[in-house]
């Protein structure tokens, strides 16, 4: 649906006028971006839910849950401020046709080994490791080029959609798994992934973003990664930002770790009762990313940012309290809802505030807390679950998290008064 902007005193040409109603999506790259992005983020879900699923029928064991995961995410620890540093230096658009054409080899070849039925649990670990290794130099450069597809008045819109497509995709990716497992195998997953991704690479291909001007590459990394490390020490709300973006994936972003045995051991339920838990927390962030993307400049950013880091705990609170199969999909709705607030909003923040040579590797700085930390987080819970319960985990998971929060609220005025 169109309308038509045009007054005989109008100084604004129609064209630019549609373009800012629309956000990011009045940018042809950006649209084309995003639909790769949707496609390939929906294989990709189903494939880290059935890597879940297929990980505990294999092992039982839910501290191997976490060690899957923290080897997926030890990469990122390792290495990914010196992928920011590349991010600032090279051509971003080709640094992601890179990383994903990697990322569709792995898939591949995690689809070939479970669909001849010779996968065991170390070739998931070395695949998840490899994964990881590329997803440290995927992630700031993917996040840094945004801001190339719309510039900076639409960044918000483009971040916001950027969720919207990755948590619409976790409804459809994990509902699609759960009906495959109950009839296949991981397998069938595996390969749709690695078919999925050939979108997003199809798009790269076309798109062209506004060049952006490289940092220095006469000096040092190390030199330019204490000058990122300097810059976010010195700007208060990027720190807040990155020390809650850090204690929520050392404790609550891990919930989602625990969702298999939360499925089979607390509800009693299979594949299914899984794919269903993982999409309603998806309709919940997609209900929040399209609210944030269509109604968020009507707020502070700042206030949002608040909300969301208190209804994210408590969501995850009630979670760990429930019993019940459907009262546990609302909570889960819930929980989902209050992380994309805070994420959307939060990564937001993180990529308008600093200067453009720098925008990769304070990008890399907050891929470092939110994916780096995750294995630390990951065994924390799985082995925290194992000897108490899986709804002591998500519990304490929360309290932690919930008391941050509180802590950074009552003593950030930089968070609490930013637009």
């Amino acid at each position: 649906m169109s309308f038509d902007t045009r007054t005989e005193d109008s100084i604004i040409p129609e064209p630019v006028s549609r373009r800012k109603a629309m956000g990011a999506f009045g940018h042809r790259d950006y649209v084309l971006f995003w639909i790769g992005l949707l496609i390939s983020a929906a294989g990709s879900w189903m494939q880290s839910l059935a890597l879940g699923w297929l990980v505990y029928d294999l092992t039982n064991s839910k501290i191997m849950l976490g060690a899957v995961t923290a080897a997926g995410t030890i990469p990122v620890f390792l290495i990914t401020l010196h992928a920011g540093v590349i991010a600032d230096r090279f051509n971003k658009r080709r640094i992601v046709i890179v990383t994903q054409t990697l990322l569709t080899v792995q898939a591949s070849i995690l689809a070939a080994i479970a669909l001849t039925h010779v996968i065991q649990v170390w070739h998931i670990l070395a695949l998840a490791s490899f994964a990881g290794l590329v997803n440290a130099f995927d992630m700031p450069a993917r996040q840094a080029m945004t801001i190339e597809l719309v510039g900076k008045d639409d960044l918000l819109s483009a971040v916001s959609l950027n969720s919207s497509a990755f948590n619409l995709s976790r409804i459809i990716g994990p509902a699609i798994a759960g009906v495959i497992l109950a009839i296949s195998n991981a397998g069938v997953c595996f390969l749709v992934n690695a078919i999925s991704f050939l979108a997003i690479i199809f798009m790269l291909l076309v798109i062209r973003p506004a060049a952006s001007r490289p940092s220095g590459a006469d000096e040092s990394m190390v030199a330019q990664i204490r000058e990122g490390l300097g810059y976010i020490r010195g700007n208060r709300l990027v720190l807040d930002m990155i020390v809650m973006t850090g204690v929520g994936g050392l404790f609550a972003f891990q919930y989602a770790t625990l969702m298999p045995a939360l499925a089979r051991d607390v509800l009693h339920g299979g594949p299914g009762t899984l794919g269903a838990l993982v999409s309603s927390a998806g309709a919940g962030a997609l209900a929040a990313a399209v609210s944030v993307a269509a109604l968020g400049h009507l707020f502070k950013q700042g206030r949002i940012v608040i909300l969301g880091s208190l209804i994210l705990p408590v969501g995850m609170a009630a979670l760990a309290l429930s019993r019940n199969f459907h009262l546990s999909l609302g909570c889960m709705v819930v929980t989902g809802f209050g992380m994309m607030l805070f994420l959307a909003v939060s990564n937001s923040l993180i990529q308008i505030m600093p200067p453009e040579h720098l925008r990769g590797r304070v990008l890399s700085v907050r891929t470092l807390v939110f994916i780096g930390f995750a294995p630390i987080g990951a065994l924390l819970a799985g082995t925290l679950a194992q000897f108490a319960g899986v709804r002591a985990a998500i519990l304490m998971g929360a309290l932690v998290f919930l008391a941050t929060s509180i802590f950074v609220i009552l003593f950030s005025p930089a968070l609490r008064s930013v637009d």
